[in-house]
């Protein structure tokens, strides 16, 4: 994807958004987005930084392109969203991913 190339060569680092989905995968496939692996407990690789940097990548990449990213996030987010239930103490004002339990 040439326009992801682009973003992380202008905007985000060098394999930025391929690390942020991986992360994102990693913690949403075990179950929940505080529980992944052991060793790891930093915030970029935890919970939901990595979510937040792909929606970066979504919203600054040209409308063409959105689709392209998009097609592999959705699978991840459907997964969470069936793995975790609305958290009813959320504030409507986080991204949506905050506001699941």
């Amino acid at each position: 994807m040439a326009a992801v190339i682009t973003l992380e060569h202008t905007r985000m680092r060098p394999g930025e958004v391929a690390e942020a989905l991986l992360a994102w995968t990693q913690a949403v496939v075990p179950g929940t987005t505080d529980r992944i692996a052991p060793t790891c407990m930093c915030p970029e690789c935890c919970g939901d930084e990595p979510r937040q940097r792909l929606e970066q990548a979504l919203t600054i990449l040209p409308h063409w392109a959105n689709p392209y990213l998009y097609a592999l996030i959705l699978p991840i987010d459907r997964r969470f969203i069936a793995r975790t239930l609305p958290d009813p103490h959320a504030s409507p004002e986080w991204p949506w991913w905050q506001r699941r339990r």
